[in-house]
């Protein structure tokens, strides 16, 4: 089995991942697990030009390092084996473009727990990934 653990550097997304690996024992063998972090895409035509694009790819990586290392650290001390995946663009459609090119089996998010009007009104990535996954997703609040 493959999961797909999602992470923004939270603590409701580090919560959700403690969580998770606190019910390693449901599984039978332990499974595979991506480390995925996904940021926003900033308006590269104008990054680029003021910037450059390797300013623009390294604040993306030390940004994704950032978000990633809290997580990376818990996974790590629980000594859980895992893969960490950065990625750009729109969370929602990444995580699922993800789980269904890596092949994964579920996918694991966080949310904050906002309610039903503070969903429709911003919306949420946790509801995008349910709406779009093609395998499993478990919520974790």
């Amino acid at each position: 089995m493959k999961v797909l653990l999602t992470t923004d550097g939270s603590k409701y997304a580090l919560d959700a991942i403690e969580s998770f690996i606190s019910r390693l024992a449901w599984f039978r063998d332990a499974p595979a697990i991506d480390l995925v972090h996904v940021h926003l895409p900033i308006p590269v035509g104008r990054a680029v030009a003021w910037a450059g694009k390797e300013a623009v790819e390294r604040y993306y990586a030390e940004e994704a390092a950032a978000a990633l290392a809290p997580a990376e650290e818990l996974l790590t001390r629980r000594e859980v084996a895992f893969h960490a995946v950065k990625l750009v663009g729109e969370p929602g459609h990444e995580i699922v473009r993800h789980a269904e090119a890596a092949g994964c089996d579920l996918i694991v998010v966080g949310t904050r727990g906002h309610g039903a009007m503070a969903n429709l009104v911003m919306g949420s990535v946790a509801t995008k990934v349910i709406a779009l996954a093609r395998v499993p997703v478990l919520v974790i609040r």
